[in-house]
């Protein structure tokens, strides 16, 4: 969500104060830094200090995927260990079950960019 809105604002040349984030998104502001820090260490957010400061996207939105968006939120998005790199699952008959899942979910949010979810374009 708080990506959704810096697109939007991204849109007018703009950045979105945390406060204002805070209270669109309905987090606590502690949760808000968490969040914003993540995505700064991956590159998809940025922020300005100071009075006429805010956060905003450290690149275009239409170079944003929801899959670095999720993943960088949801822990990669593993799944079970056996999906991980290097994991490997030498008691678990379903793994490649588990691995395919994992590639197809992933597969389909990358196919999505920032830029089409602020745009209502996905289907």
């Amino acid at each position: 969500m708080a990506c959704h809105i810096l697109g939007r604002a991204h849109k007018e040349n703009q950045s979105v104060s945390a406060s204002a984030l805070e209270s669109r998104i309905g987090v606590s502001g502690k949760y808000l830094e968490k969040i914003m820090r993540i995505l700064s260490k991956k590159g998809i957010v940025s922020a300005n200090r100071g009075a006429s400061g805010g956060y905003f996207l450290a690149k275009e939105p239409s170079d944003i995927t929801v899959g670095e968006i999720v993943r960088a939120l949801e822990d990669d998005m593993i799944l079970v260990e056996c999906v991980k790199e290097n994991g490997e699952c030498k008691c678990c008959p379903s793994a490649k079950v588990w691995k395919k899942l994992y590639e197809r979910i992933n597969e389909v949010l990358d196919e999505m960019s920032l830029e089409q979810v602020v745009n209502g374009e996905i289907v």
